[in-house]
């Protein structure tokens, strides 16, 4: 019993020694510690850094003021590793809690795996991650792309350590299932090693790839991760296939895939016809046509029997897409021509302008626009006389304006052109070309370029044949500058991105005559030729053969551009060497740096498009600060001008970014620079009906400068571009109106009018179905529209560039296709907004003449009362007369009273016609037929109804552009419709009858 007592005594005696005991608190101070620092003893040293380890979070604000010391053991290699390592841990830590991550980081590093641990939610290795991301993607890009200078912070990061850790946190990341995120991280940080390593375990993720990719500046390393992808992909995965070879430029894989589908089953073969309209869509003639080459060599003997390939080749360089945009053009034209009859009205009134030959030509300009490529030339030839009135220059620019009417239009292209065009030139005849005149001739020659070049798609056969004819003229016509001008346009036009050498020469042998005119269109026609070659640089896209001799005439042009007295040749040179950088980016640095640093306004004025052909859509961030440091501190107004215009190119596919950038150049006291941004939005944002960018350009439109008005109303014209009367708070009327007015005002200036007038052609170009389009739908730079809006831009100095807004020229159309490239016309798309948001703005009314009113004569008493008076004496004088008399009075008074009548019944009908009828309330969706014109911004509202017999092949993609269809029920008859050229649609209500035979009936 007594041990039982004793042992429960100890236990409670422990029990209350425990409760009492005092808990170990935290450590109010470190200066203990610290002070054990500066003890000689290591094993102290060492004992001192483990307890501050311990305690930094906490008291980090004591640590700080031993820094240095810390510091300075972590860097002594005289004492233990662990004592270093622990030294820069704490050091570490305090830098952290400072706000200084990357001295963090840099210590971190040194005290090894110790510290940073990827799997951690720790805010200080949290924040240390991310510090080493950003240090070591800034270091690779600093190599990778030589152009980005990292942080100064992170220059005496150790890499090794650092790449360690990060490839260690990419690997952490795939295994925890986020492959996405280090794929991005990867991308970043220029890593091909580390992507091709995620892409093939993570097959699925070569889609997600491009769209990030397409953001990556430097090309040579977006070419090997294209080219790892392309490894990676797996064999169903066709469109992927098919893009990323376009995008590395190999059309060879291209045809193979196409070969694949059309010899596989019918969908398959659909899905083929839809891929050769997208590369068609990219605008790449040179591309297309090689992947045509081997498309035919891959079937052999089959090519010229095989449907299916015969369709694809119809498709590719058979002139089909051509023929379905003028086939719609034409038909669904909705253009006014009341716009051109008040135009023209007004331009005759008194003081107007009507004798300017500058207005003149630019009516005549608008008219092309307004029917741009519709092929109706109706107002023209109904007022012939009034286009006569052009001459010399203008006649040859009225001329070619036929070429944009009907553009496309290659069948009847020789008719149309048959009355201007000049003779065939013969060997004997050659040297017979008389050296005055020439401007229908000139204007017919360049019109035919332009029917044959403004569509990417047109058929390459009737291509090469005219660019033969037009070489002929070429050749021939030397001694006569206007003639060679139209002819070497021409040749330009046709033979667009070919790279042949022989065309080139013929070209330069143009030039060397030292001709003003005729040498500047031989050098912006040698850029045409070359354009996207990369002539000239080190790394280009030219073919093996007759790569050196290119070469050798590209240096050839630099060094002429410096001798020749002629302004004019110096800007062709400029401008066609601009064209040749045409997508190169950092391969055409070299060039462009050259032509920046020259002496010659001119050729800096080209190097300023050569920069933004170059980085044209990839919103390249060092294309962007050269252009603005440009914009504002070069001394030609011209450089300056192009340089704000570049903006717009670089940046057209974000270009919301383009009316920020430009803001504060709106304001410059340079008139040039505030045109050049008025251009630059306008480019940017044609066709968005943007209310922002509108109001931007509003205060410009009053600017003191003339031609600063013109191109705010141009530029305006140009965001205005397909919209409805309801856009922008009905403001569009306003503009629409204020366009007419400024052209009948008196007192505006020759280049304000000018402005309007083009504008009334802009707004409403290609028969209101057409809009400014740089982009294709699968992202790629359309070479036809970026080398056209380029161009037509030089119309500041020299207007028959004017007729290259033709190739800028996009229509927004949707159209689907069967199998048999026809179109049903029972399919139909479902849109998903009120009618009235995407109708065609209303066309205008002719003002009728109100008839005046007859006013009956008022009749006073006193003249009644002389009238009775004489009555009674007549009737005194008696008879039948009276009688008579009476009657006629009588039916005199029947009639009046009837018509009384008549008016008052008039009146109340127009009463009841001018009461509101209860408006019915507008419906929120409806459907389109086919085919039909789809805006942009109108697409992103449709949607495919795949209840229907046909079902588009791509479901998943928006409505826009020609959409192959498959047939549910292909046994059952349906409507479809043709495409045929204009001319051989019928212009009355009656069709033509099928071709039939018929028999004469024998004789009896």
């Amino acid at each position: 019993a007594n041990l039982n007592q004793s042992q429960t005594q100890t236990n409670l005696l422990t029990m209350t020694t425990a409760v009492l005991a005092p808990t170990p608190l935290p450590v109010a101070t470190a200066s203990g510690w610290l002070a054990l620092l500066q003890e000689p003893d290591l094993a102290l040293q060492s004992h001192a850094l483990t307890k501050l380890l311990a305690c930094v979070d906490t008291l980090w604000h004591e640590v700080a003021e031993a820094l240095p010391d810390l510091e300075a053991m972590a860097e002594n290699e005289e004492i233990p590793v662990a004592t270093r390592q622990t030294a820069a841990a704490v050091a570490s830590r305090v830098f952290f809690h400072l706000g200084e991550p990357h001295q963090a980081l840099r210590l971190a590093l040194e005290a090894g795996d110790l510290q940073v641990d990827v799997q951690s939610n720790d805010p200080y290795r949290k924040r240390l991650l991310s510090a080493a991301l950003d240090a070591y993607i800034a270091h690779r890009r600093q190599v990778v792309d030589e152009q980005i200078t990292p942080p100064e912070d992170s220059t005496n990061l150790p890499i090794p350590p650092l790449q360690a850790l990060v490839h260690k946190l990419l690997d952490a990341s795939c295994q925890s299932g986020h492959a996405a995120d280090a794929l991005g991280i990867a991308l970043e940080a220029r890593e091909e090693d580390q992507v091709r390593s995620i892409l093939q375990t993570n097959p699925h993720l070569c889609g997600d790839a491009l769209k990030p990719l397409a953001l990556v500046s430097n090309k040579a390393f977006r070419s090997n991760v294209l080219t790892v992808i392309s490894a990676c992909l797996k064999p169903e995965q066709i469109d992927l296939r098919v893009l990323v070879h376009q995008l590395l430029n190999q059309p060879e894989p291209v045809a193979t895939v196409l070969s694949s589908l059309l010899k596989a089953s019918e969908e398959e073969s659909l899905l083929a016809y839809q891929v050769c309209f997208d590369l068609i869509d990219s605008g790449d003639q040179a591309f297309v046509q090689t992947v045509a080459t081997a498309l035919a060599t891959s079937f052999g003997e089959e090519a010229v029997t095989n449907t299916c390939c015969l369709q694809a080749q119809r498709i590719l360089v058979g002139g089909f897409s051509s023929e379905l945009t003028l086939s719609f053009l034409h038909k669904q034209s909705n253009a006014d021509r009341l716009i051109m009859e008040q135009l023209k009205k007004g331009l005759e009134e008194r003081g107007s302008g009507g004798r300017n030959s500058i207005l003149h030509n630019a009516a005549v300009m608008t008219h092309a626009y307004l029917y741009a490529g519709t092929t109706n030339d109706s107002f023209l030839r109904d007022y012939l006389d009034w286009m006569k009135k052009a001459s010399n220059w203008a006649k040859f620019s009225a001329t070619a304006s036929l070429g944009v009417v009907h553009a496309g239009h290659i069948t009847e292209a020789m008719n149309l052109l048959a009355p201007y065009l000049p003779e065939s030139p013969t060997e004997a005849e050659s040297a017979v070309v008389s050296p005055t005149g020439g401007y229908a001739e000139g204007g017919s020659l360049f019109a035919l370029g332009l029917i044959h070049g403004s569509h990417a798609g047109s058929s390459a056969q009737k291509r090469t044949e005219t660019c033969d004819l037009l070489r002929t003229h070429l050749r021939s016509s030397h001694a006569n500058e206007v003639m060679s001008h139209g002819a070497a346009l021409g040749v330009g036009l046709t033979s667009m991105g070919s790279a042949d050498l022989t065309v080139v020469n013929e070209l330069k042998e143009l030039l060397y005559t030292d001709s003003a005119v005729a040498g500047e269109a031989a050098g912006m026609a040698m850029g045409m030729v070359l354009v996207g070659s990369g002539a000239g640089n080190t790394h280009n896209n030219l073919a093996p053969e007759g790569k050196e001799e290119l070469m050798e005439i590209v240096t050839e042009l630099k060094n002429y551009a410096r001798e020749t007295a002629h302004e004019k040749i110096i800007r062709g040179i400029a401008m066609g060497l601009a064209l040749m950088q045409f997508g190169q980016e950092e391969n055409a640095d070299a060039v462009i740096e050259e032509l920046r640093s020259d002496r010659d306004p001119i050729m800096r004025y080209g190097a300023q498009y050569a920069l933004a052909l170059a980085y044209c859509g990839t919103g390249s961030n060092k294309a962007i600060r050269i252009l603005l440091h440009t914009a504002v501190s070069d001394v030609s107004d011209d450089v300056r001008m192009a340089a704000v215009i570049g903006l717009a190119f670089v940046l057209y596919k974000t270009p919301e970014r383009v009316p920020q950038l430009v803001k504060l150049l709106l304001e410059s006291f340079n008139p040039h620079v505030r045109y050049a941004s008025c251009m630059a939005v306008g480019i940017a944002m044609s066709g968005s009906g943007d209310s922002a960018s509108i109001a931007l350009l509003e205060p410009m439109l009053d600017d003191m400068t003339d031609y600063v008005r013109q191109g705010a109303l141009m530029g305006t014209a140009m965001i205005y571009m397909q919209q409805s009367d309801t856009c922008n708070g009905k403001k569009i009327r306003t503009f629409r109106e204020r366009l007419s007015s400024i052209v009948k005002e008196k007192h505006q200036s020759t280049l304000t009018k000018m402005g309007a007038i083009m504008s009334k052609g802009i707004i409403d170009a290609g028969g209101r179905n057409c809009s400014i389009v740089l982009g294709s739908r699968n992202g790629f730079t359309k070479m036809t529209s970026a080398v056209g809006l380029a161009m037509w831009l030089q119309h500041w100095h020299w207007y028959p560039m004017m007729h290259m807004f033709s190739l800028a020229l996009a229509p927004s159309y949707t159209i689907g296709l069967n199998k048999d490239l026809k179109y049903p016309k029972g399919f139909e798309i479902q849109c998903n907004s009120k009618p009235s948001v995407f109708a065609y703005p209303k066309k205008l009314e002719e003002k009728k003449e109100e008839k005046k009113k007859r006013v009956e004569t008022v009749t006073l008493s006193t003249t009644a009362k002389s009238k009775a008076r004489q009555a009674r004496k007549k009737a005194k004088e008696g008879g039948e007369s009276i009688k008579m008399d009476v009657d006629e009075k009588e039916m005199k008074e029947e009639e009046e009273a009837a018509a009384v009548a008549e008016a008052e019944a008039k009146a109340k009908e127009e009463e009841s016609e001018k009461k509101p009828k209860k408006r019915e309330p507008e419906p929120t969706s409806f459907r389109v037929k086919n085919p039909a014109r789809i805006t942009k911004a109108q697409s992103k509202v449709c949607v495919f109804d795949l209840d229907q017999r046909y079902r588009p092949i791509r479901h998943e993609e928006k409505p826009f552009g020609v959409v192959i269809l498959t047939d549910s029920t292909p046994e059952q008859e349906d409507d479809l419709g043709a495409i045929k050229a204009p001319s051989l649609e019928p212009e009355g209500e009656c069709a033509p009858p099928e071709p039939f035979e018929w028999t004469a009936p024998a004789e009896e």
